[in-house]
């Protein structure tokens, strides 16, 4: 059993320019026979792209169906191998071409991030294209899984609709019980990350988490909110902010 708690909020320069919220984040919980599966996804619609909060949603949708539909038969999570992430990866771009040629518009309209975490009891797999980042509380500390990408030009960065996706997408599969992670966007980067030391900051997570392991999620909604629409934090990002944290309930 897990507590989720999982927010995203329009960012101050898209308040200035009327442009909607364009990341995007779910969580889901799998009941297997022998175990419970949490399946995690956030995704940024990029800022140049007209209809990134659609493709940023039907990301994180797509991603968490082709995982539910390929684990909810199993009696435990498997070690999931990278080419089997990769496939889901596939999926996920193939429902972008499909929307874009539904829409009539070129995929790149679509464009946004895409992180990922499935958590079983003793493993969990890591995928990312894109900023962002995913942090788990592993050792004693908060560590990041991967670091965020850079594209091939200043401020800019790779995104699941890319036709080179494939070439773009990291992924990673821990051993061992994951009790607590986060997932967040770039709007979030300059609190969550430590950039000189490239690891992940730990007094931001800390906090949060002793948070939701005391209340409950649905109590938590709306001050996460206004903590991700609070001045403190505008005074850092301008951008869109989505932040996903999941913490496990101890039986």
């Amino acid at each position: 059993m897990w507590k989720t708690l999982y927010q995203s909020v329009q960012g101050t320069s898209h308040v200035r320019t009327g442009r909607p919220c364009q990341d995007s984040s779910t969580a889901r919980e799998l009941a297997l026979k022998n175990e419970t599966v949490l399946v995690l996804a956030c995704s940024d619609g990029a800022g140049s792209a007209e209809h990134s909060e659609i493709g940023s949603r039907l990301a994180c949708e797509k991603i968490a169906d082709v995982i539910s539909g390929e684990l909810q038969a199993r009696e435990n999570c498997p070690p999931i191998h990278a080419e089997q992430a990769l496939d889901w990866i596939r999926q996920v771009h193939e429902s972008l071409e499909a929307e874009a040629l539904l829409r009539e518009i070129p995929i790149r309209q679509l464009a946004c991030t895409l992180l990922f975490a499935v958590v079983g009891q003793s493993g969990a797999a890591f995928g990312q294209i894109g900023d962002g980042a995913i942090v788990v509380w592993q050792d004693e500390r908060y560590q990041n899984i991967f670091w965020p990408q850079s594209g091939e030009y200043a401020n800019t960065t790779n995104f699941v609709s890319d036709p080179q996706f494939h070439s773009r997408f990291e992924f990673a599969w821990c051993d061992g019980s994951i009790d607590e992670l986060a997932l967040f966007t770039d709007g979030l980067q300059m609190l969550g990350l430590d950039f000189q030391e490239r690891r992940a900051h730990g007094p931001f997570f800390a906090p949060l988490f002793e948070t939701l392991r005391k209340e409950q999620p649905a109590d938590l909604v709306v001050p996460m909110r206004n903590f991700l629409e609070s001045e403190v934090v505008a005074e850092r990002t301008d951008d869109d902010k989505t932040l996903v944290l999941a913490t496990r309930v101890a039986r």
